[in-house]
């Protein structure tokens, strides 16, 4: 008559049919998991699609630690079983389902530990894959229509320029020569505004030699792409240089000189010698506050030593000779308004005038 099994043996028994039915559990959740994401990722790896790559990687990632936590259980349940082995009654008289469950165990361990193996090789294919998809056509193309769209838009805004810069250098030499000081400014702010066209141009180049060496096995057809591209640009640098030029020349022209009465002439002569002079440290916190670089101090003395009423024109033209940040004569007007010395000198022209009076 076979011995009876203890009650200790009855428990651990118990408890290793209970984690084995957790082991089946869950591998039947992870098997279908684990199918359509390798499957998804090796797809995307032999597509070149980056995009199919980042969608399926991190989720096989998520099934290979779910398979990481079912081995761990299998660990469990063979400690289980090998104590039970230990047991002479129990393998007398359960020697069939202990079998049994040590080999489904040891199945499942085989097959889990193998698909933990090809996922650890899928995704460092997939590694690969996602450098390589960068590299590929499919990119290529995408990266290349971006380009060409920015190229567009600069080319655009040089179809422009190439209409309107003749038309304002025209109607800036014909105010200059009927003395229209507000059209002249006018033509000339609007033909100074085109020379940040230049940096849109020359800020695109880069970008392309970039995407010239992301690229270098392109076909034949995308580098003439690239080409046609980097021909725009250079058009467009040559266009505005020309337009550079002009402003130059009608920055030359000065401003314009207007007939005064010959009364008006001798009062503005008798203003100007009641205005005391700037020192230099006022001049210096004028030139300070419109951002000029203190060798050019005398040529705002000057302009500061005229009435205030000229000072918008006078600064205007300064600025466009100095290539100023600020190009508004009103507004350079205003910022030496508010320094020291130009309040000092005003309010001494306004006593005099009211001492004159």
């Amino acid at each position: 008559m076979p011995a009876s099994i203890s009650s200790d043996t009855a428990k651990t028994l118990r408890e290793t049919v209970t984690m084995v039915k957790t082991v089946e559990a869950a591998d039947a959740k992870v098997q279908p998991q684990y199918k359509k994401m390798s499957d998804g990722l090796r797809a995307g790896i032999d597509n070149g699609s980056e995009d199919e790559i980042n969608l399926y990687r991190p989720q096989l990632a998520k099934v290979s630690a779910a398979i990481d936590s079912v081995l761990g259980s299998i660990q469990g349940a063979l400690g289980l079983l090998s104590q039970l082995r230990q047991d002479e009654a129990l393998m007398a008289s359960k020697f069939d389902e202990i079998e049994k469950l040590l080999k489904s165990m040891t199945a499942k361990r085989k097959k889990l530990s193998e698909q933990a193996a090809a996922a650890r090789k899928l995704d460092a294919e997939a590694e690969k894959g996602v450098a390589a998809a960068k590299k590929g056509a499919v990119s290529a193309e995408a990266d290349l229509g971006a380009l060409q769209a920015s190229v567009a838009t600069v080319m655009k805004a040089i179809e422009y320029v190439d209409k309107e810069a003749p038309k304002l250098e025209d109607a800036a030499r014909k105010a200059h020569a009927r003395k229209d000081q507000k059209a002249l400014t006018a033509a000339r702010v609007a033909l100074i505004d085109f020379l940040k066209q230049g940096t849109a141009a020359t800020t695109m180049r880069p970008r392309i030699e970039k995407y010239k060496k992301a690229y270098p096995d392109i076909p034949r057809e995308l580098k003439a792409e690239v080409q046609y591209m980097l021909d725009d640009l250079q058009r467009a640098e040559d266009r505005i240089k020309q337009v550079d030029k002009v402003v130059k020349e009608l920055v030359g022209l000065g401003q314009v000189k207007q007939d005064e009465p010959a009364a008006k002439k001798a009062d503005s002569k008798k203003a100007d010698a009641k205005r005391p002079a700037l020192s230099a440290a006022d001049v210096a916190e004028a030139g300070k506050a419109i951002g000029m670089l203190p060798k050019d101090a005398g040529k705002l003395a000057r302009i500061l030593a005229m009435p205030s009423a000229r000072w918008p024109a006078e600064l205007q033209t300064l600025a466009g000779q100095l290539k100023l940040k600020e190009t508004d004569g009103r507004k350079l007007a205003a910022l030496v308004g508010k320094t020291k010395g130009a309040k000092k000198a005003e309010d001494a022209k306004k006593k005099a005038q009211l001492i004159d009076l």
